[in-house]
């Protein structure tokens, strides 16, 4: 595989890696989950689980035409420990294709975190989100890093009847043995509204610093998304993403449930 194309399925992996990730869904009356980017302070409840598998279809084409599609499932298990703290692990697969070169798929970088709430008063909350990779992924295959990387984010939350307001703060150390910048930031906000009991709409932008310095500076998306609550502990969502930055374009498509008990 050739370094451009190495760069190219860097590119579609970083991206979400670089963002946060998507929220994991809470207990709190407001759930922002997949297929949002920005996360909120719920969490779990002492001794409650929750279950997520979602997929988001990718591609990014670059300025000469050349397009990779990146196909990810994540499964993400979260556990809360106690009614402020949760613990949670995610297992992504992959699959990569970049035009002209074969395609290449398998298990991804494993992710362990935890998220505090710390901080409640009124309509406001705030929470921290450490998290740590490991290196379980192939990155000659761009697969993963080869590294573990570290990131810290910072939550707030702010909650008016069927109104939510997200936004996150994160940086990231990336180390990777494939010669990509190491130290990154991050920034989100969202909108979610909850016009019944059974679906909440949402709207999602953010940017970050490119992992790639042969390319744009920041990375920046824009998300809408649905999540329709089928009852009070399995959620259905669809999402739709997109690059806001010169240079080569990503749209992702995504859909997931989350099953809570």
């Amino acid at each position: 595989m050739s370094l451009t194309s190495l760069r190219s399925l860097s590119r579609a992996l970083l991206v979400p890696l670089a963002l946060g990730g998507a929220g994991l869904a809470a207990s709190l009356p407001a759930q922002a989950a997949h297929p949002l980017i920005t996360d909120d302070t719920g969490t779990q409840g002492t001794g409650h689980w929750q279950f997520e598998l979602n997929t988001d279809q990718t591609r990014v084409r670059d300025e000469d035409g050349t397009s990779t599609h990146t196909q990810a499932v994540n499964a993400t298990l979260t556990r809360g420990i106690t009614d402020t703290l949760d613990l949670a692990m995610n297992l992504p697969y992959q699959h990569l294709r970049t035009d002209g070169d074969d395609a290449v798929s398998g298990v991804g970088d494993i992710t362990a975190q935890a998220k505090w709430r710390f901080h409640e008063a009124g309509n406001w909350s705030f929470a921290l989100k450490p998290a740590v990779t490991l290196p379980s992924g192939n990155a000659s295959k761009g697969l993963g890093t080869g590294r573990s990387t570290q990131a810290l984010s910072l939550i707030g939350q702010y909650q008016n009847g069927p109104w939510t307001w997200l936004t996150n703060a994160g940086a990231t150390h990336y180390d990777n043995n494939q010669g990509l910048r190491t130290g990154l930031w991050s920034a989100s906000t969202a909108v979610l509204y909850a016009p019944s009991e059974r679906w909440s709409f949402a709207a999602d932008v953010g940017a970050s610093r490119n992992p790639d310095a042969t390319g744009p500076s920041t990375l920046s998306y824009a998300l809408a998304g649905a999540i329709y609550h089928w009852g009070k502990n399995v959620d259905l969502d669809v999402g739709y993403r997109q690059s806001l930055q010169s240079g080569p374009i990503e749209r992702t498509l995504g859909a997931g449930v989350t099953m809570r008990w």
